[in-house]
């Protein structure tokens, strides 16, 4: 016999937590960016530097997500989806994200993907 889905709140709680996850490299990409600006970024045009702004616009916008996923998981009381979690997160890239969302792998750390520099 399989498990039922796990309620709805449980699935946006989840949810509200890779979008922290997501925010949380963000930061860091934020952080980087400032440093480079304060370590010699003397000499770079004022275009691309208005353009990273879109980085902390990202990032308020993400935490405002999660928050709001949070307040919807407390919500939405026993509604469950009508499908196993699994088949939910089937089209899913990330596998870690997948582990995530399905319940599996809660306590990875924030960083715990792997980055690709183009």
């Amino acid at each position: 016999m399989t498990a039922p889905p796990p309620p709805l709140s449980d699935l946006l709680h989840r949810t509200a937590k890779e979008l922290r996850r997501c925010r949380d490299f963000v930061v860091r990409l934020e952080d980087a960016v400032h440093a480079l600006i304060d370590h010699g970024g003397t000499g770079l045009p004022a275009g691309p530097l208005t353009d990273l702004q879109a980085i902390d616009l990202l990032d308020q916008r993400l935490g405002d997500l999660a928050h709001w996923l949070e307040m919807l998981g407390g919500a939405s009381g026993p509604a469950r989806p009508g499908q196993p979690v699994a088949a939910l997160a089937r089209g899913l890239r990330l596998a870690e994200m997948r582990r995530a969302l399905a319940g599996e792998d809660s306590d990875a750390p924030a960083a715990a993907g792997a980055t690709e520099v183009f």
